[in-house]
């Protein structure tokens, strides 16, 4: 009996165990195959993440490395090249172009944005997608098909950026060569712009940037620029080089001393100012040379005569009224241009004799060039002094091209060194700052030494950051004449870690010192030469190259 009772329990048990298994089988088994495409789904989503992360990082150090017109396109592709280097599951991925972004980090707080843009982007953002509607297609489920689904989505994104925190020292020379390319002397070797630093004399300030070229094409073509006196017309086109010749210039007054002046043009411009035949032949015609001064600054209108009778020929200084200075001038006074023209030992004429006794725009402008340049003689700081203006341009780009938490300091030198600005976040105050300064702002002459100085003392300032990169930018057109040697400056760079990125603008550049400057500290050198359009665009894409060196990070 007993026995009878443990068979049939036994034989319920078994049966149990047969409902329990019919029922949970399909539940194991469900789980199982939802466990193997979730894990499948993580597994790609992985991939995918691996993926986009290195491919943004690619791409983003290519914009680093290349800040030109192609830098774009060079970064797409390296996106794409490192994107079809990855697989997952054995099967290779692929990318969408769509899904290659280009843009511009930005500093939010204690996070970072991304604004796209493909105009010199700072940042790269990659979507990596294997879904239904892109080229990598849809995950396939294997199991999930019991649920009635075959395929699933997924998808992983990274943004990299240009980011890391850099303090950087700029370092600027404003010796008398920066307006080399501006002086009237060097009409027959460059295409030189004085017509458009004439133009500018009474506004508009150059457009940023400033683009040099023939006279005839520039944003002044159509400027008629201000009138001096009786000198109204600029006369003919110093542009191109090797078509200019001063004795044929209409613009130019040729006035000498000691002998008369023959020129239809000062007749008619007497005459017009109210002047009567007597009057224009005392001052056309005499041969006193004391009062030639005198008699020229009327000839050319920077003086009216009244004399004192109408038989008076003296054409004394105290008969003369100067006409009033323009807004410009600071110190300077006509008779010192008058002089300046007749002289005989001024870079002008000891180059080109023919320019002594010429009066006109384009030697009043070379006046201001050569002889009133410092800022406290005359201000020319709104004018396209060249290669002064094209720095002053390509330190705006570098500004352009910094980086979220990105400080900046300036410092200039000529004879002597000064430190304009401190190390600041407001980097346009950097670029208006060397906006307001001239080449031969303070004194003339070329003290690299003292411009490293002062940008190593202020990345050891307090202001400095201590786990920020240090760079120093060093711009300079000539050869160190004064002050500490640089290279025993730099030493100090090499013991603290200050890389030196030096640039050298035009021939009389000692290129060798700013190379040597820049290895021996980790930098780089720049050059930049030919005419001014052409440095213009070098140093544009320079100042933007060392703006754009920054640091790959994955920022989301």
């Amino acid at each position: 009996m007993l026995r009878l009772f443990d068979r049939h329990r036994s034989h319920r048990r078994r049966a149990a165990a047969a409902v329990m298994i019919a029922v949970t089988l399909p539940v194991l088994l469900g789980v199982a195959a939802l466990t193997i495409d979730v894990g499948m789904l993580y597994n790609t989503r992985s991939d995918l993440q691996i993926t986009a992360d290195a491919a943004a990082l690619g791409a983003t150090n290519i914009l680093s490395a290349n800040q030109d017109e192609d830098s774009v396109e060079e970064a797409r592709a390296e996106a794409l090249a490192i994107v079809r280097r990855h697989s997952t599951f054995g099967h290779g991925l692929d990318i969408d172009p769509s899904d290659i972004v280009f843009g511009k980090v930005e500093c939010l707080g204690d996070q970072f944005g991304f604004t796209p843009t493909e105009i010199f982007p700072d940042g790269v953002q990659i979507r990596m997608r294997a879904t239904s509607e892109s080229v990598n297609g849809a995950v396939p489920l294997y199991f999930s098909w019991i649920f009635g689904k075959t395929v699933a989505d997924v998808s992983a994104s990274a943004t990299a950026g240009l980011t890391g925190m850099r303090d950087m020292a700029v370092v600027i020379d404003l010796s008398g060569s920066m307006k080399h390319d501006s002086y009237l002397r060097f009409y027959d070797v460059t295409p030189i712009n004085a017509r458009d630093v004439w133009a500018s004399l009474n506004g508009p300030e150059p457009s940023r940037p400033y683009v040099p070229g023939e006279e005839d094409e520039t944003e002044y073509a159509g400027d008629t620029g201000p009138t001096i006196g009786a000198m109204m017309a600029w006369g003919n086109s110093l542009t191109p080089v090797g078509s200019y010749a001063p004795t044929t210039d209409p613009g130019l007054w040729y006035i000498p001393n000691n002998a008369p002046c023959a020129l239809a043009a000062v007749t008619a411009s007497l005459t017009a100012r109210g002047y009567t035949a007597g009057q224009r032949n005392t001052l056309m015609n005499s041969s006193n040379s004391s009062t030639w001064p005198n008699r020229a600054a009327v000839m050319i209108g920077v003086a009216t005569w009244t004399p004192s009778s109408g038989s008076d020929t003296s054409v004394g200084t105290s008969e003369l009224t100067w006409i009033p200075y323009p807004p410009y001038r600071k110190t300077w006074t006509w008779p010192e241009y008058v002089d300046w023209v007749a002289g005989n030992n001024n870079k002008l004429i000891l180059t080109h004799p023919a320019f002594r006794f010429r009066f006109g725009l384009k030697t009043y402008v070379d006046f201001l060039l050569d002889r009133k340049d410092n800022f406290s003689q005359t201000d020319l700081t709104k004018t396209p002094e060249e290669p002064m203006r094209s720095v002053k341009d390509g330190l705006q780009e570098m500004v352009n091209m910094a980086r979220c938490f990105d400080q900046m300091s300036l410092s200039v030198f000529g004879s002597t060194g000064h430190h304009e600005i401190n190390l600041t976040s407001n980097l346009q105050a950097v670029a208006d700052r060397l906006y307001d300064m001239q080449p031969n702002h303070y004194d003339n002459s070329t003290n690299i030494g003292d411009g490293l100085q002062l940008a190593i003392d202020e990345l050891t300032s307090p202001r400095a950051r201590s786990n920020a990169h240090k760079i120093i930018v060093l711009m300079s057109d000539g050869a160190h004449t004064v002050g500490s040697d640089p290279l025993v400056v730099a030493e100090q760079a090499v013991d603290l870690g200050i890389r030196i990125y030096s640039i050298s603008v035009g021939y009389i550049a000692d290129r060798d010192l700013m190379i040597e400057l820049a290895e021996m500290t980790g930098g780089q050198e720049f050059y930049a030469s030919g005419t001014p359009a052409e440095y213009t665009v070098q140093l544009r894409d320079i100042f933007r190259t060392i703006g754009g060196l920054g640091y790959a990070l994955l920022i989301q």
